[in-house]
């Protein structure tokens, strides 16, 4: 039986027992709403080759440097100096970005990617791809599926665990008799009682916070359900590079192969 399991904080213990007690080393899913896996499905959506995910600045730039690619972060939720750009999923609607490489670095996403590096596969998830999400991670899944939520510098932020919620939802339309934990089951409750989840998202602190910023219309943009048909799934690492997935199922011709053309 099919378990699935959400971690609210990326360094949370594994909750359930028996066929629920999910190890992330089957299938892992993490979830920063806000933005970091919001923005990712977009580059990847918009044609980006690859995207490289990794939490330190320094680190972020000498691996942009090896590979000559668009260097993309934040800190706070501002874009780092130097930085070609920030972290706004909706940043990138006039770049032409075929072909090109990334490398990603912000303040939560990235260290919840790293902490989930033992996982066997490994996915980012969003609530503008939820079912997306849910085909890739049933048809690659053995024994269970992980969501594993970034949280906005150390706390549990409601944003990540309404996205775990709506993958939740699009995952037992397929696997009906699936087992779930009560760290699940809570997430599930918390989505039922936002009652859809653009309200639940923008009653979020880090929706306010963001808002503040001036990127409220990001924060509408990350609760737009399904509104993305494209996966970023782990394809080497460390650090973890990942590429784009099709329809949740159809993996994208490699680099190279008749119909895609080679990074710059």
């Amino acid at each position: 039986m099919l378990g699935l399991d959400v971690r609210f904080l990326p360094d949370a213990a594994p909750q359930g027992a028996g066929a629920a007690d999910v190890a992330v080393a089957d299938v892992a899913v993490v979830i920063d709403v806000l933005r970091m896996t919001t923005t990712a499905a977009v580059l990847l959506e918009r044609g980006m080759a690859s995207l490289t995910v990794v939490a330190g600045v320094d680190a972020a730039r000498a691996q942009a440097r090896s590979v000559g690619a668009l260097l993309l972060g934040e800190r706070g939720g501002v874009k780092l100096p130097g930085f070609d750009h920030g972290n706004s999923p909706l940043e990138f609607g006039e770049l032409d970005l075929a072909a090109r490489r990334g490398v990603l670095c912000t303040t939560n996403g990235s260290k919840a990617v790293e902490a989930s590096a033992a996982a066997r596969h490994l996915l980012l998830g969003a609530i503008v791809n939820d079912a997306a999400v849910a085909a890739r991670a049933v048809a690659l899944a053995e024994s269970g599926i992980t969501l594993v939520c970034a949280g906005t510098e150390g706390r549990v932020a409601l944003e990540d665990a309404l996205g775990a919620a709506c993958i939740l939802e699009r995952v037992l339309e397929l696997e009906p008799a699936a087992e779930l934990t009560d760290a699940a089951r809570l997430a599930l409750l918390a989505l039922r009682a936002a009652g859809d989840p653009e309200a639940g998202v923008r009653g979020s602190r880090h929706a306010a916070t963001l808002a503040g910023l001036g990127f409220d219309a990001d924060v509408a943009f990350a609760a737009r359900r399904g509104a993305l048909s494209l996966v970023a799934e782990r394809v080497a690492g460390p650090p973890a590079r990942f590429e784009l997935v099709g329809d949740g199922l159809a993996p994208r011709p490699p680099t190279g192969a008749p119909g895609s053309a080679a990074p710059r």
